[in-house]
């Protein structure tokens, strides 16, 4: 309970120093949900001009679109820091954080928050209302993907971590780091007609980019037991996952600042 006390103050501080610079923090919002409109009308009319693909329609897009950016944007908006973990370990930054007793996976994760996340954030939400309008979705199904909007989260920060993570094992870690997670991340996005036999297994089971998109979106509007069971035992499962792999790579830094802690 204190290290999730201490998140929520380190948030709470973030979004307070963010709100500082306002006419940046509304024009950075803007910015990025312009930018995500782009690639959405890009897929959309794509399935408008392809018709029905491995049952995916051209109004799913925003189904799609909506879980994943809602993810991104929660993830980013208030957890950013955890991706400049790579930076923090080649700078011995990560010093810092290593002096206190606290959870330091939390206090690195909170460290940092993203303004333009909140564009995300924003965009997801209206995506989904949107996807509610054109889906004809009822309330169970809107319950639904509330949760699967959780689970979802869930998943797409605990492969962040992983990816992340892997900056622990080389010398200049950031380039694999954030090709990783950019495959990733790049792979939720796309048109969820498109993943078929052993794409599809990779992208779920190895990769989890479907999980972050294609797969809720299907569920909600096909309700099969099994593909629920497959979201809450992987968010479960990469959420450990990445906890362990966090820790047991912390053993392996060793700080290279010979002058103090951090730059």
């Amino acid at each position: 309970m204190k290290n999730i006390k201490l998140a929520f103050l380190n948030i709470r501080k973030n979004i307070k120093n963010e709100k500082e610079l306002k006419s940046a923090f509304i024009i950075s919002i803007v910015g990025m949900m312009l930018n995500n409109a782009a690639f959405l009308f890009l897929w959309y009319y794509f399935g408008k001009v392809v018709g029905e693909l491995n049952g995916w329609r051209a109004e799913d897009i925003f189904g799609l679109y909506a879980f994943s950016t809602t993810a991104y944007g929660v993830i980013n908006a208030f957890l950013a820091g955890i991706y400049n973990l790579p930076t923090y370990i080649s700078t011995a930054t990560l010093d810092r954080y290593l002096l206190t007793p606290k959870n330091i996976l939390l206090k690195v994760a909170t460290s940092k928050m993203s303004t333009s996340a909140f564009g995300d954030l924003l965009y997801g939400i209206l995506c989904f209302v949107i996807f509610i309008i054109l889906r004809h979705l009822n309330i169970y199904q809107i319950l639904l993907s509330l949760f699967l909007m959780i689970l979802v989260s869930i998943i797409f920060y605990s492969f962040s971590v992983i990816c992340m993570t892997l900056s622990f094992y080389m010398m200049d870690g950031k380039n694999v780091s954030e090709g990783f997670y950019g495959m990733f991340l790049s792979t939720s996005l796309y048109h969820g007609g498109a993943f078929i036999g052993i794409l599809r297994f990779v992208f779920v089971f190895i990769v989890p980019a479907l999980l972050v998109g294609v797969i809720p979106c299907e569920l909600v509007n096909n309700f099969t037991l099994d593909k629920l069971l497959i979201m809450i035992i992987f968010s479960i499962f990469w959420l450990v996952v990445s906890i362990l792999f966090f820790n047991k790579s912390l053993k392996k830094y060793e700080s290279n600042n010979l002058f103090g802690f951090g730059n």
